[in-house]
């Protein structure tokens, strides 16, 4: 598959892996099609990311540089905590706040690729 692809599946996943999870976190529900939806869309969000990096010219088994490693930690942890928080805390708004800016802080990563 081609850069923009890879692309576009990697951006819309992360819209839609926000949309839902947002809606759970402010709705104060977690529901199971809201669980399935977050999960799926992580996988696509991982999927893209990887596909992105093949286009890139970052080689299988060669070392990540700084920019990408920030970018796992953050998508691990989003992915990790985001459904234990959602289904734990209910309506938190703070919480949400939280993920947006580990989602900033990984755009901001990918965009300048500052290290």
């Amino acid at each position: 598959m081609s850069y923009e692809v890879y692309k576009l599946i990697h951006i819309l996943s992360i819209i839609v892996f926000f949309g839902c999870l947002g809606a759970a976190i402010i709705g104060g529900h977690y529901k199971q099609h809201e669980k399935i939806i977050t999960g799926v869309s992580s996988l696509l969000i991982l999927v893209g990311g990887m596909g992105l990096m093949a286009r890139i010219g970052i080689k299988h088994g060669a070392i990540w540089p700084t920019w990408l490693i920030v970018k796992g930690v953050v998508w691990l942890t989003l992915s990790a905590l985001a459904p234990i928080l959602a289904k734990r805390l209910g309506r938190s708004v703070f919480v949400f706040y939280v993920f947006v800016t580990l989602a900033a802080l990984a755009a901001y990563m990918a965009i300048s690729k500052p290290f």
